[in-house]
Formats: structure tokens, sequence, C-alpha cells
């Protein structure tokens, strides 16, 4: 069925131009259009609604509700005759039409019979399509009807023109972004003139601006390069200068290069002592811009939206016909004024104003919408797009904006909003309520959530009717006072249903605000969160039950190690008085099994009871070589885990005068250090710690050094500083179970730090950090250290010759295969007159010497060996073997002789270490 439209061909050919304007033939459905098509159909309770767009040959649907078809022909359209009419068209029963007696729409499934269909028809008065709704039975529509009808068509084209106008912002910004954006640098010419314009000094710059080496461009005049149109120019502005005696001033003008090129460069000239003292700036590029810029500003000065352009100092000083048809306001009022002052009115939003001026400063673009006013004290939205364009210096050169006129959209995204909210199907809770919060819609989710109907509540206080909790009260209250002064809140509270039973509620409110910026409603956005505080419960709960337990387990292992320790001491002292007494040969190896078994449990008590072998005095330092950057640096990665938990920073400030290498012991010092920082860790929130290492002094044998271990957490109150290195004692009777602990971390850092006769401060204030400190003194390497750590990468000692002396196999048989694997030459000896008699025939690099063995014990042995004449006797490296860290022991290691113990069982990388340090080339 082809239909005579009547239009003349030049006539469509103009309206197919003007909807392909748009560009949104073939493009993805969009939310606005589709919930205007939804609202139609709802509106009209109709099963078929569209938004249709008409093409050259087809019907293309921009928004579809009742079925999936994206086009249709254009000839067998309904269009086709409601784009004749300047109103609504409307076919009541199509099946009685004669025209439409062959449109398989009315024939055919689904058997379309009434159709109505508003134009959608765009300023220049070109018809764009239609927002048309059919049904499947004849009908009529009433007046009031059509209007509506008529009023949603003109919200359609509302639509497609703002997003006309937003496409076409975007491309005309990102245009003017390209041509703005353009930025030279060039070096500086700086040089020398005397009064007669000879060249007397002049840097390199001269080559890469006019191609003249230094050496050609000294003697030469300045009028020489100067481009001759601009050399009257020149001379007229040197000669006013000096002859009203300005010491200084600008002028541009155009040089030629050695090959001829013109370049223009912005000359600065001072006189001083008979000379000119000038520097020149390529400014080619921005005389280039310039020139665009005007091209710009002619085609600014045709566009439909405003634009104002400003200097650096944000004062406007050209505006086109545009932005005076929007706001009013012309050049003439606008000129040498910031745009901000003159548009903002008595609902203007004035930060926004002041920070795009930050921006500004900050040589940042932006964009804003801001509610403004006309020259005419009208309010009107504005939104705009900033772009600012910098001179070589990287300065504000100056700004352009872009300004639209968004009252309309505005006002429509109000509405929209309205529509959306009272629409919306949500599983969430939804009270809208009026500006005191007195209920006047829920939605049904909100009924099935609290068993309250919209009849029970409305007019009402949502609060009042869900909760009676006193500890609710204050809070709600507080939110009310919140929403009144225009600011949103999110709370949660204990409320109880309909029907008496108990439920959590979370509460999300925005107040929305009139036009006048006054709150006009609020809506309550609330979801059930009753199972999430359950769990909260459980956990709190089995927190609390799990520190009980810990702390019930630490008094348990504290009271049961100490029960034990004090038999297990004797049970070790008489198998030492035993073995030293001529037990039966029979009994001496029972004895030994005993006094080996015995001390390794000891060993195992004392780790334990770590704190009391401080307190005791049977703890020593060590004395080995170790880098405190290296131990700081591990100890700060170590924790960063822990950092990552709170949101924290750990960082650490080393000073670089501090030595790489120092003697001391490592263990303790990583005991302390771990102890602060775990402790500064765990007392901060989103906040900075950090672990210092200062020199304080340094001799010819020891070095200074201060620790601070500083955090900006929670602080100790003045009052509680005094006793926190107390045992079981922390800052505040809550902080154990908040934070966990003991009380114990700091009471083993304060008695380690009394092993290093140091002590340690402490700095806090409460809620803003706390720092402790603390100076420790250690042992510089001495030559013959710093020597060996020269070989402290050799894995393999060819050649070297090991002797172990231990009286039991197995032991031997584990040392064989440890040092095995570092190419030693491995003998072994059973008791101490084996060794002698080896080492007096044998020279041996180094020997390990078991303590405890039958006959001759190691420590008689080792004061035998070196009691023998001879430098090898005397020097040769002797290493106790030892279960035992009783302090007797310790002290008679030195005192027999030895160089020094390693622990059984046997560590790899302890026996390394030793290997290193005596095994080492000098």
């Amino acid at each position: 069925m082809t239909i005579e439209t009547g239009t003349t061909l030049a006539t469509e050919d103009a309206r197919l131009c003007a909807l392909y304007a748009y560009e949104i033939l073939d493009t993805p459905a969009e939310p606005g259009f589709d919930n205007l098509a939804r609202l139609a159909a709802h509106l009209f309770d109709v099963p078929f609604a569209f938004v249709s767009l008409i093409d050259k040959h087809r019907l293309w649907f921009k928004a579809v509700v009742g079925g999936p078809v994206r086009e249709t022909p254009r000839e067998t359209s309904f269009d086709e005759y409601a784009m004749l009419q300047p109103g609504v068209t409307e076919f009541p029963d199509a099946l009685l039409d004669p025209r439409f007696v062959d449109n398989p729409l009315i024939c055919k499934e689904p058997g379309v019979r009434f159709y109505a269909g508003a134009p959608l028809i765009d300023e220049d008065g070109f018809v764009l399509g239609t927002l048309c709704i059919l049904d499947t039975k004849p009908r009529t529509l009433s007046e009031k009807e059509r209007e509506m009808l008529q009023t949603l068509a003109g919200e359609v084209l509302l639509h497609l023109t703002i997003r006309k106008k937003s496409l076409q912002l975007e491309t005309k910004t990102k245009h003017f972004d390209e041509l703005l954006n353009i930025s030279a640098v060039s070096p500086e010419i700086h040089c020398v003139l005397d009064f007669a314009g000879k060249i007397l000094f002049i840097n390199e710059a001269v080559t890469a601006v006019l191609e003249y080496t230094v050496d050609e461009a000294v003697g030469m005049r300045m009028w020489e390069v100067c481009f001759p149109e601009d050399v009257p120019r020149l001379i007229a502005a040197i000669e006013d200068g000096l002859r009203n005696k300005r010491k200084e001033f600008k002028i541009e003008f155009r040089i030629v290069s050695k090959s001829g090129i013109v370049r223009w460069l912005s000359w600065s000239m001072v006189t001083k002592n008979e000379r000119w003292f000038t520097y020149g700036r390529d400014i080619t590029e921005n005389k280039r811009v310039e020139n665009e810029l005007m091209q710009l500003s002619f085609v600014a000065s045709k566009i439909n939206n405003g634009v104002v352009i400003n200097d650096a100092n944000n004062h406007v000083t050209w505006v086109n016909d545009a932005f005076e048809k929007i706001t009013g306001f012309n050049l003439e009022d606008l000129k040498g004024q910031r745009l901000g002052d003159l548009i903002a009115g008595p609902k203007t939003d004035t930060k926004l104003i002041n920070q795009a001026r930050e921006l500004i400063k900050q040589n940042q673009s932006f964009t804003v919408d801001i509610l403004a006013y006309r020259k005419d004290k009208q309010p009107i939205w504005l939104s705009v797009y900033n772009t600012i364009v910098l001179d070589d210096a990287g300065k504000v050169d100056m700004e352009v904006e872009i300004i639209i006129d968004i009252t309309d959209k505005k006002e429509a995204e109000e509405e929209l909003q309205v529509l959306s909210l009272v629409a919306s199907k949500t599983n969430t809770g939804v009270n809208i309520t009026d500006k005191q919060g007195n209920t006047t819609w829920v939605n049904q989710s909100l009924e099935k959530l609290t068993g309250y109907s919209l009849d029970d509540i409305q007019g009402k206080l949502l609060g009042d009717v869900l909760s009676d909790n006193p500890a609710d009260r204050e809070l709600i209250e507080l939110s009310r006072n919140r929403s009144l002064n225009k600011e949103s809140y999110s709370i949660e509270v204990q409320a109880t249903k309909k029907d008496g039973t108990p439920i959590w509620l979370s509460v999300a409110n925005t107040p929305v605000l009139n036009v006048d910026g006054e709150v006009d409603r609020q809506i309550d956005l609330i979801t059930d969160i009753t199972q999430r505080k359950q769990v909260e419960r459980e956990m709190f709960d089995a927190k609390e039950q799990a520190l009980q337990l810990s702390d019930a387990k630490e008094m348990f292992l504290s009271v049961m190690s100490h029960e034990i320790r004090t038999p297990l001491n004797a049970v070790i002292g008489m198998t030492h008085l035993l073995l030293e007494n001529d037990p039966k040969p029979s009994q001496v190896e029972d004895l030994n099994i005993l006094k080996f078994s015995g001390e390794n449990l000891l060993h195992i008590i004392n780790d334990i009871l770590d704190f009391t072998k401080i307190e005791t005095g049977n703890l020593e330092l060590e004395a080995i070589p170790f880098s405190p950057r290296v131990l700081a640096t591990d100890i700060i990665n170590s924790l960063q885990v822990n950092v990552s938990k709170n949101n924290n920073v750990l960082s650490l400030v080393f000073d670089d005068q501090i030595p790489e290498m120092i003697v001391g012991d490592k263990t303790r010092l990583y005991q302390i250090l771990m102890n602060l920082l775990g402790n500064a860790l765990k007392f901060t929130d989103k906040g900075k710690v950090e672990l210092i290492l200062e020199l304080a002094q340094e001799d010819d044998k020891q070095i200074g050094i201060i620790f601070h271990v500083k955090d900006t957490g929670i602080g100790i109150p003045e009052d509680k500083q005094s006793y926190i290195f107390e045992t079981f004692t922390q800052a505040k009777t809550d902080i154990s179970r908040k934070y966990g602990g003991t009380g114990l971390g700091l009471a083993i850092t304060k008695k380690l730090l009394q092993l290093y006769k140091s002590d340690i401060q402490v700095h806090s204030v409460e809620g803003k950090g706390t720092t402790f400190s603390f100076p420790i003194s250690f042992l510089k390497l001495s030559e013959e250290q710093l020597q060996s750590r020269a070989g402290n990468a050799r894995t393999t000692f060819n050649g070297k010759k090991i002797l172990v002396v231990d009286d039991n196999e197995i032991n031997i048989l584990i040392a064989r295969r440890i040092l095995g694997k570092w190419d030693l030459e491995i003998d072994a000896a059973s008791n101490g007159h084996e060794a002698i008699n080896k080492i007096t025939t044998v020279n041996y690099d180094l020997v390990f010497m078991d303590i405890k063995m039958p006959g001759i014990d190691g420590f008689e042995t080792t004061i035998i060996i070196r009691e023998l004449d001879g430098n090898y006797y005397k020097n040769l490296p002797i290493i106790a073997l030892t279960a035992s860290t009783l302090h007797n022991d310790f002290d008679k290691f030195e005192s027999s002789g030895m160089n020094g113990h390693l622990l059984k069982p046997f560590n790899p990388e302890e026996i390394k270490k030793v290997l290193v340090a005596f095994l080492s080339e000098k």
C-alpha cells in the first residue's frame, strides 16, 4: 500500500537531514526514552507504545513496549499519516478504515484496531517521528488524553534535544581541547647589547633559534636579524623608552634566521650601565595560536551555545551572541569582570565557584552545573565547560568556557526522578515523607518488612511507630535534625514489627530539595539486617570466649612450666652429681640418657618461660656481627601484612651515618623492635607508624644508636604511662578486650633493654599517638672481623680439616652429613683423650667439641689443648657442642678457652656461620 504524503523531495531531504543530525538511529536503548514509552503504555492502559523515528524508507523504534520489533516499513505505517498532522492523529478502529485494509498489523497478529500518535516536531518544524500507542480493541481518546499524549511527545522531543545538544557539546569541547591545548616551549636567547645594538654577548640558544654560532653572532647588530618591516617600530619603541627614562620594557618583533626563516620573538629588555640586557622567547607558536583563536572566536559567535573567553586573571574579554541570549548579559556588562560574580544570586552555590577558581589556579580545567541568575534576576541552570590555555611558561594565558542552558533538563530530571521512585519495584523498603518526615507513601516491600500498611503509618513519623527503644530515640532525633538541615544520613536501629517481632533495620535517608534549595520531601531506603546483627553478636561472643581461653592458657602454661622446672633442675643436678661420683659402668649409659633428656626438656621449658629467664638473670646477650639496616628492613617487610589490616603506613627512617655492620645481640634487638612495632600497628588505625634509627655517638670501639618507634594511634593517658611496663598491665581496662594481648610485651621489652644497660622512654598524647625511644651501645667490628666479612659468601671449604669430638655415634653421623656438603675433610674422636692424640698428630682447622663426655669432658679437653706449647694449640678454633642452656656452662666456654658454642640439635645455618667466621681466608 503506497501512501501519497504530499511532501516535496526538497522538504523531505531537509527533514531527513534534521533527523540525521540527532545521530540517534540504530543506537542502543536508553532509559529515558524507555521510561517515557512505559509511562505512555501505563497511562493509556494499552499493550503497545512506541517512540518511532521516521527514516527514508522505514520506521525505527527508539523505545518499544509490547514487542521485540525494532523497525517496520514506512509505507505501511500509521505514522506516515500522523506526520502530516500538527496534533494527535487517531484511528479509533483501523479495521473499518479502507486505507489500512491490507495492513498486516490489522489483518494478522497482533490484530491492531486502535492507533493514536503525536508527532515529534523540532524547532524548525520538521517531523522527526511520533510517540504512538496501539491497542487490539477499538477506542477513542478523550480531549484530556489527547493533551496528555501531546505532552508526553513534548517530553520525548525534549530528551531528543538534550541528547543532541550533549553530543554536539562533546564534539565541540573535544575540538576546542585539541586546538586550545597546543603549546610550544623554545629555549630563550640571552644577550647583552650596547646602545648601538651591537651584540656583545649571547648564549648558545642563538644557534637553535637564529642558526648562527655564538662566534658568528657576537659583533652583529640587532638590526641585521630584525625583520625589515619591524625595524622602524623597534627603533621607535627603544627611543620612546629612553626618552621616558624607562629602565625596562617588553616588545615583540620578528627575526630572520641565517637560512631565511622568519620567527616571532618576545623580548624583555633592561638598560643598565649603557648596556641592554635582553632575553628573547620564541612566540611563533603563540602567534599562530592567537590567529587560530581569532578564527575560533568567529566560529563561536555562530553557535547556539554560549562562549566566554577570560584572561589569565579570570576577567571576561569576549562573549558571543548566544551567551547574551541565554543570560541577558552582553560584553559591555561583563568585560573586565569575573563571570561568576555577575551570574551568582541568592541560591547560587558559591562554593562551586570558589572551587572552580582554585582549579584554574592549579592549571586544571573543569565542568560544573550551577544555579545562576539572568540579568533580569530569573534563576537559570547552566552547565559550564571550562578549558584553560597555557603559555610557554606553563601558566594560564586564557580560559575558554562553553555555557549551556540546562534548565529544562534539570526540571525534567527532577520529574523523572519522582516518577522513577514512585514506580520502582524493589525488594528494599521505601518510605517517602513530607519535609517534616511524616510518611506520605510506602512501597509493598516496606509493608512486608514491617507488617504496617500505608493506612497504619500515613501522616506519622516512621521512627515513632517502629521503635520504642530509649537507646535509639536520641539517635533517631539526631538523624531527623540532620535531614532537616539538608544532610543525608544512614543509621542502624532495632525496631519492632506490627506483630511484635524484633527486627534490626538499616535506614538510609536522602532529603530532596526544591528549586529554592529547601527540603521538599525525604526518601528512606530501609533494609532488614537482623541476620547480619545476629552474626555480629555471635562473632563478638566467640571472640570474648577465645580471649578468655587464651588468658586461661597463658596462666596454665606459666604455672605448669614453673612447677615442672623446679623438680627438673633437681633431676639434672642429681644426674650431674651421679655421673661425677664414679657410678657403676652399668649405670653410666642410663645416667647419660637421663641427663640428655633432662637438659633438652629444660631447654624447652626455658623457651616457654622467656620472661622468667630475664627476671632471674639467666639470659645473656650475644655479641655477633650483624647489619642493623638489614635487620630493620626485614622487620618492616615482615610486618607489612599487619600494616594492611588497619590501613596503616609503616616506614623506616635509617641514618646513613650508622655503619653497615655492628656487633651485638641481633635476636634480642629483633624481639624488642617487634614488640614495640607490633603494639604500634595494633593500636593505630588508618595512620602512620615509623621506625627511626639515629646515630647518637661513635668512638674507636663503640657506636651508640637511638631507636624511635612512633605512631599516630590511640595514645596512652598521661596517668597510665608510669606503669604500662608492669607485667600483665595495660593502659586501659578495655584494651585487652578490644585489641587483645596479655600485657607482657612492654614488660619483656624493658627487661631486655636493662640487659643492654639501657632504658626506654615514652612520650604520648592520648588520641594523637605515642613515641617509644631507647639508646643502645654496640661494639664496632674489629679489623679481624672486617677481614673475615670478605669470605662470607663462601659456601665450600676445600681442603679444610674438621675434627668432631662426641661420644654419641649418632651425633657424629649427623655432624658428618651436615659438614660433608661443604667439601670439608671430617675426622672424629669419641672422647677427650682420643681428641688430644689426634690434634697433636694432625693439624686441624677447626674442632667441634662435645661438653659432656666420658673420661675428661670437653672443658677439660680444651684446657689441656690450650696449655700445650705452640701457636697452633693456642689459636686452634674450638667450638662447644651443647644441649644445655645453664648459666654456668656459658661461663665455662670462655674460661676453658673455647671460641664459641652451638646448641643441639644441630642447626645447619648456625654451623655455616661458624665455618665462615673461622675458616674464611685471611
